[in-house]
C-alpha cells in the first residue's frame, strides 16, 4: 500500500490546527477537498484517524501514531531543504522566526530592515504569537523566548533580559496626578493583558498585584492582548502600562517612567533552535545579528 504524500500532508495540517476550518484557511483549500483527503487515507489505512467532537477534531489512538511519524517526515523533508539552501556561499532561503507579539512588534520590526539590508537573499517569516510554536516539528526554524525547560534536542542561547517598568503620558500625569509610591497604583488607571489571553510569561499582570494588599488586587481598566496596542492606549492618556525599557523606540514614545523604583519581572529571553539547525548560515547570522543590536549594557546581565 502507498500512502499519497498529498494526503499526508492534509492530515497533518488538520491534525494540528484540530479543524477542518482552522485547516482550510492554512492551506487554502476547501474544506470539502480536506473532508475527502482524510476520508481517502483512513479507508487506505483502514482505520478512523480522527473523532469528531462539538469543538472540532480529536486525534485517535491510530491518528496519535501516524500524526508521530508525519512530524518526523516533515521535520526530515525541512532538515533536507536547509541542507540544500546552505550550498550556497552567501545566506539564503526562507527563515521562520517564532516570537512573542510584544516582541515581535516593539523589538524585532525595528531591527529587521538593517538585517534583511545585510542579507537580501534571506526570505524572513516573522510569527508573533503568544502560544509556542513547536520548533521540533518546524513550525518555526526559531523562537525567539523566554528558557524552554525539558529540550534536549534545542539549542538556547541567552540574548538579552527585559527589565519591565511602569510607564505614562504626560497628559495622563497631568489629568490623575503622578504616584508618588506604589500604593498610590490603587487610584489610577491600569491597561494590562488580561486574565483571558493566553501568557507569553507568568507575571504579565504584574502592575495590578505589585503592593496591592493580598486578595485584593487592582482591576484593570483596559485590556488588550496588544503591547502595541497598550503602549498606544497609554500615549493617548489612558492609563499606566507596563513595557520594557529595552525595547528600541520606547524613547520616541509620548511616555514617562513613573516609580522607577520598582522593579518588575525580569524575562531572560533566548534564541531557540533546533540542533539540525546548528551549522544553518541563515539562523547563526540572525543571531549574531540580534546579538549585535542588543545595546552593550544589556549583554552580560546577570541572570536571576
Amino acid at each position: 500500500m502507498t500512502l499519497d504524500w498529498d494526503k499526508l500532508r492534509v492530515f497533518y495540517h488538520v491534525a494540528k490546527a484540530q479543524s477542518f476550518n482552522r485547516a482550510s484557511h492554512d492551506l487554502n483549500i476547501a474544506q470539502s477537498a480536506l473532508s475527502r483527503s482524510v476520508q481517502l487515507l483512513e479507508h487506505l489505512l483502514k482505520v478512523q484517524l480522527f473523532n469528531r467532537v462539538p469543538k472540532g477534531l480529536v486525534l485517535t489512538k491510530e491518528g496519535e501514531i501516524l500524526l508521530e511519524k508525519v512530524e518526523e517526515m516533515v521535520s526530515s523533508l525541512e532538515d533536507a531543504k536547509s541542507a540544500i539552501q546552505e550550498e550556497f556561499l552567501e545566506p539564503r532561503g526562507a527563515l521562520k522566526v517564532a516570537t512573542t507579539v510584544a516582541l515581535a512588534s516593539l523589538w524585532l520590526v525595528e531591527i529587521i530592515p538593517g538585517f534583511l539590508k545585510k542579507y537580501p537573499g534571506i526570505e524572513l517569516d516573522i510569527i508573533g504569537h503568544d502560544e509556542k510554536l513547536d520548533i521540533k516539528t518546524r513550525e518555526a526554524d526559531v523562537s525567539i523566548r523566554p528558557f524552554i525547560q525539558d529540550q534536549q534536542n534545542l539549542t538556547q542561547d541567552y540574548l538579552f533580559s527585559c527589565f519591565l517598568q511602569l510607564y505614562a503620558s504626560p497628559e495622563y500625569l497631568k489629568e490623575h496626578g503622578v504616584p508618588r509610591t506604589v500604593s498610590d497604583l490603587n487610584n489610577h488607571h491600569i491597561i494590562t493583558f488580561g486574565e483571558s489571553t493566553i501568557r507569553p510569561y507568568t507575571d504579565i499582570d504584574w502592575p495590578l498585584r505589585v503592593g496591592a494588599k493580598p486578595n485584593n488586587m487592582r482591576k484593570p481598566y483596559i485590556s488588550i492582548n496588544s503591547s502595541r496596542g497598550a503602549s498606544r492606549l497609554a500615549e493617548l492618556g489612558l492609563g499606566i502600562v507596563a513595557l520594557s525599557k529595552e525595547f528600541p523606540g520606547i524613547k520616541e514614545m509620548n511616555l514617562v517612567n513613573i516609580l522607577p523604583e520598582i522593579q518588575g519581572p525580569t524575562i531572560d529571553l533566548y534564541y531557540v533552535y533546533p540542533l539540525a539547525l546548528k551549522s544553518s548560515k541563515r539562523v547563526q547570522v540572525l543571531k549574531e545579528y540580534l546579538i549585535q543590536s542588543i545595546p552593550i549594557e544589556h549583554k552580560n546581565v546577570t541572570l536571576i
